[in-house]
């Protein structure tokens, strides 16, 4: 092996250089799941804390 093919030999350890544009995916993808929770979670809890109407029950005198 001649010295200019030495001087060109990088180690390849671990994940390469390029992983930082799939971290922001990744963190976009996760922004974007939890808007989606929250927002099935407000729904559900419209939905679920809906204010009772109240039933009166007049009962007679005359009945008891």
């Amino acid at each position: 092996m001649s010295n200019d093919n030495k001087a060109n030999l990088k180690p390849r350890h671990g994940q390469p250089s390029t992983s930082q544009p799939h971290k922001r995916g990744l963190l976009l993808s996760f922004i974007i799941f939890m808007v989606w929770v929250a927002g099935i979670g407000l729904l559900l809890s419209l939905i679920a804390c809906q204010p009772n109407q109240p039933v009166v029950f007049i009962i007679g005198m005359s009945s008891l």
